[in-house]
């Protein structure tokens, strides 16, 4: 199931980007909770905790249980994904987060990860490759459902052969929502090397008759 993090964050009461930039400068990161409510929530939280939560890796397949406090010390707890992460292109830091608040017993989709599980036997006999062709596929289940990834046995996979998501069992509770011609994975051919014979050695005049 889906990792939670429980992360606390502050209400924001200054906009735009002085505001930002001196949320930044502080170590903050500001943040936007979007969702079940009548306007999006404008929110900031400590950005070495944040990347000490979850290990500088950061997927939408994590819940944040996000431990809200406003400006009268007043906290609510709110559980939510990502939805968007920004970087500043140069530096690759953290710049601006959106959030968007889950409902325990509503559906949502969201992509999660792809992973191979064995080793195919158009690898280990063959010499083939095996060809990742789609690393994430759409999925709708219940936000506490959410599966760190969809595992699939490749382990009879054969050289020219290929598996689709209709041939992939979804974990309890979760529907794939992709088309079920998609691929996943394929064997493409190795290329073989093949030895250069030795040259023959020149032959030898004949005597003069």
């Amino acid at each position: 199931m889906a990792v939670q993090i429980d992360l606390k964050v502050k209400v924001r009461d200054q906009f735009g980007k002085g505001a930002n930039k001196r949320l930044r400068r502080i170590g903050a990161t500001p943040a936007v909770l979007y969702g079940n409510r009548e306007k999006a929530l404008p929110l900031y939280f400590d950005t070495n905790e944040f990347l000490k939560q979850t290990h500088g890796e950061v997927h939408e397949n994590i819940i944040f249980n996000l431990k809200i406090e406003n400006s009268a010390n007043k906290e609510e707890t709110v559980r939510a994904i990502i939805k968007e992460l920004q970087f500043e292109p140069i530096k690759d830091t953290l710049v601006h987060v959106d959030f968007y608040e889950t409902v325990a017993d509503k559906p949502i989709s969201i992509e999660v990860p792809v992973e191979a599980v064995g080793e195919a036997k158009g690898v280990k006999i063959g010499g083939g490759i095996l060809d990742h062709v789609k690393r994430q596929i759409l999925v709708e289940c219940l936000p506490t459902a959410i599966p760190d990834s969809i595992r699939v046995d490749v382990t009879n996979l054969d050289a020219g052969e290929a598996i689709h998501v209709r041939d992939v069992k979804a974990p309890e509770g979760v529907i794939i929502l992709e088309d079920p011609d998609t691929v996943l994975f394929t064997i493409s051919h190795g290329e073989k090397v093949v030895a250069a014979e030795p040259a023959a050695p020149p032959s030898e005049p004949e005597a003069a008759k």
